[in-house]
């Protein structure tokens, strides 16, 4: 290891929208271990990038560690790298956002650190080949990539490890190959017994770039058997300091500006890290799926030869926020003469946009609850931005929000939007303006096949929701007719099995809507049957402070614990009306019909772990912040099941997880996984008997808290 140049660093990322106890068990199993280990010993550099949702939430609540990062900064110690602000998947971005990300975090790196960035990091090494025209633009000369994809492409020598060029219309951009521990070794290792096995593996390399997660951080310390994170970093960087006179730490910038990098560009169309590659094809796909990711794929996908977009979007959840994502960045092109209302606009659509809401992700991503409601709660406020008072005009619209080549019907008003789908005529999008959410933003995984959409139809045998005659939930619709003086539309199916013909129509009011259905009996004989509609909605993170209460003729039943069971698996019948209160999220809605109605509901809980999640949630830190300046790690020591839930903030660190019984939460003890809610299915049903040629009307409305 004579005169070998190394670059250590970690690059730090945490879901827009997570709970503050998983960023506080983040930092203190993670961030201040490394940062004020590596303080102790002033000879040893680093590259570190932390992006701009991590550095908000730190200044807010340790102040300390900010001081500390400016003064290893002045001292020329460490590099903090530029990027995304909100660390977005780059590929999928239109490029005036992918330059704008940028921008805002290095505005926000110089104002904060009085340094602006040289190089930058791509989030999951997300690569397209617009990227070195957009670093350029950024002002950044350089960026990450992961060795192997660039060696099994031809691109990169794996006896020198040399610093690539590329460029894209005559921007260049330098590429640093990275020996990523996760990716080099089956169980990340201490960066010292990392170096020692790849000069022994890639021996004769004019730099060693050793990058790590700051995820794994708890993976690598536990391999270690150390008593505890500090302990580990500070061994690490003594063995640094030992061999200085062999092995000399640097910043990439530094390497940039010493060395003459001359060589001709390369080019490589597309990139991402292993588990991105490994787990968005294995879980991004709707279908049975498991619950927790093992450690490494059979069959590693290949991640020089990938399309991210198309990856991601095999996933109908992700699919529908990126829908909504380029919906509403048209919406922002149009806004004219209001700088300051733009980039207020701008500001919120680039926060809906981080790479955890677009696929399942370390820590869950998209499948976490309060990650898909911060991102839904972003794009609803930026559209909201761009309604001008006075120049915005509530009505129905005709759009393909979802390029699939049909047009949806959208309803736009002051305090909701409504957007409807052909395909079983039902409600994909409805936004509430008061809460600043998406109802229908629910997930499902397994066998259960998704998105689902409320209003859903379906023909059941008499008395009964499970046994059903006709399912409309994926027929098409016929769009008959758009009344705009009245913001009323309609759409027509006919049943040729059961020689039915049935009209829906949806009728949009003042906090209300209204679904009336007109059924026409066209056979010769008389029908039974119960008509059907679902809906299908994410009342909020969780279930706490979720309120019901029935009405059954005068008398109204209420059900204070929102995960209580109901009195049979038929539910409940000769129902006026529904109210659910939420004190969490602030919605009041209520469901009425101008027949009596048959109920059923059950709420969706998805069990669910990955091993980041596990290792964080096992991790014997509080879940609290630490005194200023108290850069000291507790014993390592093991904790009973209860204490551990105290002390992880169960209900605060993931939604409600309902016990055996449905009814108590069940404590995030050690090996436990979160269970997160992902809805609320209820099922309206009406007990129809028709003659022949009989007509029948049944309306359902939903009503918005004013």
């Amino acid at each position: 290891m004579q005169g070998i140049k190394v670059i250590l660093g970690t690059y730090n990322t945490m879901p827009e929208g997570a709970s503050s106890s998983l960023f506080e068990l983040t930092y203190q199993s993670s961030w201040r271990p490394f940062l004020s280990s590596l303080y102790k010993f002033s000879n040893i550099r680093a590259v570190l990038f932390y992006s701009g949702t991590v550095l908000q939430w730190i200044e807010v609540n340790h102040p300390e560690f900010i001081l500390l990062l400016e003064e290893m900064i002045s001292r020329k110690q460490i590099e903090l790298l530029g990027g995304g602000f909100f660390s977005p998947l780059m590929s999928v971005l239109e490029p005036t956002d992918k330059v704008g990300q940028i921008e805002m975090l290095t505005t926000y790196l110089r104002k904060t650190f009085g340094k602006r960035p040289s190089g930058g990091w791509l989030y999951e090494y997300a690569w397209d080949e617009s990227a070195p025209q957009v670093f350029s633009n950024a002002g950044l000369s350089y960026s990450f990539l992961p060795a192997k994809p660039l060696m099994e492409a031809g691109l990169l020598n794996p006896a020198t490890l040399p610093v690539l060029i590329t460029e894209d219309q005559r921007k260049l951009l330098y590429l640093f190959p990275v020996l990523d521990l996760e990716e080099e070794f089956e169980e990340p290792v201490p960066f010292e017994a990392a170096l020692e096995e790849l000069t022994a593996r890639y021996e004769g390399a004019e730099l060693y770039t050793l990058m790590v997660s700051g995820q794994s951080v708890p993976w690598m310390w536990n391999v270690s058997g150390i008593e505890s994170p500090d302990v580990l970093f500070e061994k690490t960087f003594a063995w640094f300091q030992k061999n200085c006179l062999l092995i000399e730490t640097m910043t990439a910038h530094d390497y940039v500006k010493a060395m003459q990098i001359s060589t001709p560009p390369v080019y490589l169309s597309s990139c991402a890290s292993q588990r991105f590659c490994r787990d968005g094809a294995h879980r991004g796909a709707i279908g049975n799926r498991s619950t927790v990711q093992p450690d490494r794929a059979e069959n590693s996908q290949d991640v020089h030869n990938i399309n991210i977009k198309q990856m991601i979007l095999q996933n109908s959840f992700s699919r529908k926020l990126y829908d909504k994502m380029y919906y509403v960045d048209t919406m922002i092109a149009l806004l004219r003469g209001d700088k300051a209302r733009k980039k207020s606009a701008q500001e919120d659509l680039w926060r809906s946009q981080s790479g955890d809401s677009s696929w399942e992700g370390r820590l869950g991503g998209i499948r976490r609850p309060e990650v898909r409601m911060k991102a839904y709660q972003s794009l609803i406020d930026a559209e909201k931005t761009t309604r001008i008072h006075g120049v915005f005009v509530p009505g129905l619209i005709l759009d393909d929000i979802d390029c699939d080549g049909r047009k949806e019907v959208l309803y736009h008003a002051a305090d909701f939007n409504c957007y409807i789908h052909e395909k079983g005529a039902s409600v994909f999008e409805l936004d509430s303006f008061k809460t600043h959410q998406n109802l229908c933003a629910v997930y499902t995984v397994g066998q259960e096949l998704g998105p689902f959409n409320s209003f859903v139809d379906r023909i059941c045998q008499s008395g009964d929701f499970a046994k059903t005659s006709v399912d409309l939930s994926s027929s098409i619709f016929s769009l008959e007719k758009i009344d705009k003086s009245v913001q009323k539309v309609s759409f027509v199916r006919d049943i040729p099995s059961l020689k039915l013909s049935l009209r829906k129509s949806y009728l949009f009011q003042k906090h209300c809507i209204s679904v009336d259905y007109e059924i026409v009996n066209q056979g010769d004989n008389t029908l039974t049957f119960r008509l059907m509609t679902a809906l299908n909605l994410q009342l909020g993170e969780n279930l706490k402070g979720v309120r019901f209460a029935f009405a059954l003729g005068r008398g109204i039943r209420e059900y204070p614990d929102a995960t209580q069971q109901y009195p049979d698996q038929t539910g409940l019948s000769a129902l006026d009306s529904i109210h659910v209160e939420d004190d969490g999220t602030r919605n009041v809605l209520e469901m009425r019909s101008d027949s009596a109605f048959a109920f059923r509901m059950r709420h969706r809980f998805d069990p669910f772990s990955t091993v980041d999640l596990q290792r964080l949630l096992d991790s014997p830190f509080e879940a609290v912040p630490v005194a200023p300046a108290a850069f000291t790690a507790p014993p390592r020591e093991e904790q009973s099941t209860g204490a551990k839930e105290d002390r992880c903030y169960g209900q605060d660190l993931g939604p409600i997880n309902p016990g055996p019984n449905n009814r108590e939460p069940m404590g995030l003890g050690l090996n436990s996984s979160q269970v997160f809610y992902q809805g609320t299915e209820m099922l309206f049903g009406w007990d129809l008997e028709m003659p022949s040629d009989a007509t029948r009307n049944v309306s359902l409305s939903l009503h918005f808290s004013n």
